[in-house]
Parts: C-alpha cells; sequence; structure tokens
C-alpha cells in the first residue's frame, strides 16, 4: 500500500504502535521465494567482536562495494552456508560494502553475519512498495536478531530500485514510500541513510527521487551506451555522475553510483562488447576513474554471475553474466 501525504502524516503519529507490532511480530514470509532457514553466526566464541571493524561512511570517505544476490542458479534460495562461503570469496576484492535487494529469502538474517565475518557494512533493499510496512518489519527483526552490532552493520537502507526507470511507480509514489519507510525505520532505531535507486537518466528527469533520498544514489552501466568501448566505462560514469550533480539544487549533494559494471558474455552494443578482457578493462577504468575524481561512493556490479535471471534482447543477452568472480 502506498501512502500519500495525509496517510504520511497519519502514519508518522502512530509510528511507535506499528514499530512494537514489527519488533513482536513474527517474520514476514518471504515475498519471492520460499526457503527459509534459521541462522547461527559462524564466529568462533573466542573472536571478539571488536576485532572485525566494519568502517562507517562520510562524504568525504567515499567507499568501494559490491552488489551480491543470495539465488541459487534456479531462483531458488542460497543457504546461511553457502551465504557465508560467497562472502569469504568476497575478501580478496578489499571491499567495505555490500548492497543487496530485498528481504525475500531471508536473506537480511543470512547476508547480516557474513558480513560481520568479513568485516563489510549492508546496503540492503526493500525491493516492492505495496508491501512497506511487511517488508520492514522483516528486515528489522533480521538486523535485531543476527546483528551483533545492531543497526551499525548498515549503512545504508534503498526504497526501491529503478521504479521510475521501469515504469513500476511513479516519482511521487516513491518519495512517498521513502518518506515512510525512513519514519518507520527511525522509530526502529535506525539512523543511518536512506535512498531511492534509480537509473541517472531517471534521476535526471525526476531530480526529486534525490531530493528526499539522504544522497543521491544512482546505477550508472557503460556498457548499454552503445557508444562506449570498454576502455571508456570510467569516463562515461564520471560524465554521468557530473550530469547527475548538474540537476541538482543542492550543490553538495552526495552522489552514490550503486551499480556499475560490464557483462563478459551477451551481444555486442554497438562499440560496447561483452568479454572477459573487456570486463577487466571496464572494471578497472570504473575504480580508476573513482580513484582519480571520487564522487561519494561506488558499487561495482555484481558479485557472481545471475543465472538464475532471465536472458533477453532488450539487455542484450547479457544478463546473467555481470559477475566478476
Amino acid at each position: 500500500m502506498l501512502l500519500d501525504d495525509n496517510s504520511v502524516s497519519s502514519q508518522t503519529s502512530t509510528i511507535s504502535h506499528i514499530i512494537l507490532n514489527i519488533i513482536n511480530a513474527p517474520h514476514h514470509q518471504p515475498i519471492i521465494h520460499t526457503t527459509t532457514t534459521s541462522i547461527h553466526l559462524f564466529l568462533p566464541t573466542s573472536t571478539p567482536l571488536s576485532s572485525l571493524p566494519i568502517r562507517t561512511t562520510t562524504s568525504n570517505d567515499p567507499l568501494v562495494g559490491i552488489t551480491y544476490s543470495p539465488y541459487n542458479n534456479d531462483g531458488t534460495c542460497r543457504s546461511k552456508t553457502q551465504v557465508y562461503s560467497d562472502f569469504q570469496r568476497l575478501l580478496p576484492l578489499n571491499i567495505d560494502l555490500v548492497r543487496i535487494y530485498g528481504v525475500d529469502c531471508d536473506q537480511v538474517s543470512t547476508v547480516t553475519p557474513a558480513a560481520y565475518s568479513i568485516g563489510v557494512k549492508l546496503f540492503l533493499g526493500i525491493f516492492d512498495l505495496n508491501s512497506l510496512i511487511p517488508q520492514i518489519q522483516t528486515l528489522v527483526s533480521a538486523i535485531q536478531g543476527t546483528s551483533p552490532i545492531g543497526w551499525q552493520i548498515v549503512d545504508t537502507i534503498s526504497v526501491g530500485n529503478e521504479l521510475v526507470n521501469n515504469g513500476q511507480a511513479t516519482a511521487t509514489q516513491v518519495i512517498e514510500a521513502i518518506r515512510a519507510a525512513r519514519g518507520m525505520l527511525r522509530a526502529a532505531g535506525y539512523q543511518g541513510s536512506v535512498v531511492t535507486v534509480d537509473t541517472f537518466f531517471a534521476v535526471e528527469n525526476e531530480p526529486g527521487l534525490c531530493v528526499e533520498s539522504d544522497y543521491c544514489a544512482v546505477n550508472v552501466h557503460a556498457f548499454f551506451d552503445s557508444q562506449s568501448v570498454a576502455e571508456m566505462a570510467g569516463e562515461f560514469v564520471l560524465r554521468k555522475v557530473a550530469d547527475v550533480k548538474e540537476v541538482l539544487e543542492d550543490e553538495g549533494k552526495r552522489v552514490v553510483v550503486t551499480e556499475s559494471g560490464w557483462p563478459w558474455q551477451g551481444m555486442a552494443n554497438g562499440a560496447a562488447v561483452p568479454g572477459r578482457i573487456e570486463q577487466k578493462i571496464a572494471i578497472e577504468s570504473i575504480k580508476q576513474a573513482w580513484r582519480d575524481n571520487p564522487w561519494g561512493g561506488l558499487y561495482l556490479f555484481t558479485a557472481f554471475d545471475d543465472s538464475w535471471k532471465v536472458a533477453e534482447p532488450g539487455t542484450f543477452y547479457a544478463e546473467q553474466f555481470w559477475g566478476m568472480e
């Protein structure tokens, strides 16, 4: 259910009652997948909590993250053991943050201790605006039940991913959902960033998405520009970040690129050609552009191939093959 302005005000006035229900209620059933798991910390009992540092972010401390989806090739949910193993494989990448997209598959509960075990923070997501409160219920319960350091392990919570770009919601609907979600999350004790993520194109046309977000979160993929070769990926991302900044009234607003990568297989999009060599060149180009001109933050897309996705001509049959590992 989406909330209009009057509903948001009513929501705020009764927020403590809603959050009591959130905290005390059992986990909401997953939205897409049905497999749920119990959770146990994988840290040995001799490991002190302070021995695994969790970095904090500020506008002057841009960090590098990576995206992750906890699904098997057939679309079923990865187990807590599989998720933990996946995160151990991320250690050599020297990342600071991991982004996930939803609360289905009990993923907040399985990802949280895995992230803590390698000392990274999380960018969490609420996927469906039509079930906002149940998803926040699931998210809050999962953090309370599995994080040894509570909300400190969470850097950002996103309300939606590319909803305006994909025509799944209007900018007004997304903005109302951000306001409602922020109120509920604050009442549950979360004081970190609440944003929506959309494409740079959607944000340029609807800058209000960034106005309502605590920082501006955009997905930027050079591969979908038919004029960009892999070597130009970093230049493309840098240019689009600059374009986004131009439409923002607040010149100091932090801009974070929440997805940027290159596929290693699929069809060519003009000059943008997929391939293992091209992927390595593009990723290094993106990272170098960020090192030379650091904007507010960067999440590389993505940790592993998404074989559960459907190959489609609109994405050049490359949707499954963006994994860096």
